[in-house]
């Protein structure tokens, strides 16, 4: 059950031990989490994912769980990664720069979802929350590129030029000089 799942949690958050050792624990309740359905995994990945944005558990395993986590959005089903995916970027939004990769891996995912469900503007909107340029993360031109056409794209899709092409201009700094 899932208050098995925040129990166990719980119990793990007060306790000690090497930072490998919490990691694999973490790592086994996340897995059981996933073994639920429907709404009894939606409350237990909740409950996974308050732990791991909770300041008692160390950065480095937070954020090291919160990506193996982000994997596991791409095989749930659409329905519930689309409510798990807000949840998670509602708690986590207080510490987002303690976990912009994630953030924006989970934000490529949802993007992707409203992709499918044909939500234009929602999925360029989730998209345009991805701290490209003001992030402590530095990205790579390539994927900053991506991002912003793919914007621009969703834009377009959704028949707001004006949006699209206000997303571009923020292309152009991005290209190298010839």
């Amino acid at each position: 059950m899932a208050s098995g799942v925040r129990q166990e949690l719980a119990q793990l958050m007060n306790s000690s031990g090497s930072h490998k050792d919490l990691a694999g624990k973490y790592r086994q309740i996340l897995e059981k989490a996933l073994q639920f359905i429907d709404a009894e995994q939606l409350e237990a990945l909740k409950a996974f994912v308050e732990a791991m944005v909770n300041e008692n558990v160390s950065l480095v395993i937070s954020r090291q769980l919160l990506t193996d986590y982000c994997t596991h959005l791409l095989n749930l089903p659409d329905g519930t990664a689309k409510a798990v995916c807000h949840f998670t970027l509602e708690k986590i939004q207080p510490r987002v720069i303690s976990f912009e990769e994630q953030v924006a891996s989970i934000r490529q995912h949802l993007a992707t979802i409203y992709e499918k469900e044909e939500d234009w503007r929602n999925a360029a909107q989730v998209l345009v929350g991805i701290p490209l340029e003001t992030g402590q993360k530095q990205y790579n031109v390539d994927y900053k590129l991506d991002t912003y056409l793919k914007i621009a794209r969703l834009y377009l899709e959704d028949d707001d030029p004006v949006q699209a092409e206000s997303n571009s201009l923020t292309i152009r700094p991005q290209l190298p000089p010839q």
